[in-house]
């Protein structure tokens, strides 16, 4: 059996400064901190119904990634695939990093936004590590 993954999944958040949160997030988790250990996966196909998307979800683990707590991420999500391991709003780092006010530009983003994906990022990538050792334990 090949090894597990966990999924990251962002909101679309198109134009809004939470959603490039959680992309540019989501991108630094995927590309740098646990880069053999996830995979990115396209929110619309998903909601599309995509096959083999939604299998490799549901084999696998997901962590759902927010702008705003309409989260559209998660109850997509649990509509398409039934199940989130973990979920993450991007306006709680803002909160917890009230310093760094993130900048109201998508393009580019800024550097507080830059920071505040970064220190979530952080904080996802833990998540992935809690989730591969979880699976771990039940296969032994």
């Amino acid at each position: 059996m090949s090894e597990k993954k966990v999924y990251i999944i962002p909101c679309s958040g198109i134009g809004k400064v939470f959603g490039s949160i959680g992309r540019k997030t989501a991108y630094i988790v995927v590309n740098e901190l646990a880069k053999d250990k996830t995979n990115l996966e396209c929110l619309p196909l998903i909601v599309k119904g995509k096959k083999e998307v939604i299998e490799a979800i549901k084999e696998n683990k997901v962590i759902a990634l927010d702008g705003c707590p309409l989260k559209c991420s998660y109850n997509d999500l649990m509509e398409a695939v039934g199940k989130v391991d973990a979920h993450f709003l991007t306006t709680d780092i803002v909160k917890e990093n009230r310093d760094l006010k993130p900048e109201p530009s998508i393009i580019p983003v800024g550097e507080n936004t830059k920071q505040l994906s970064i220190k979530l990022a952080e904080k996802v990538a833990a998540e992935v590590d809690k989730l591969l050792e979880k699976n771990m334990e039940r296969d032994d």
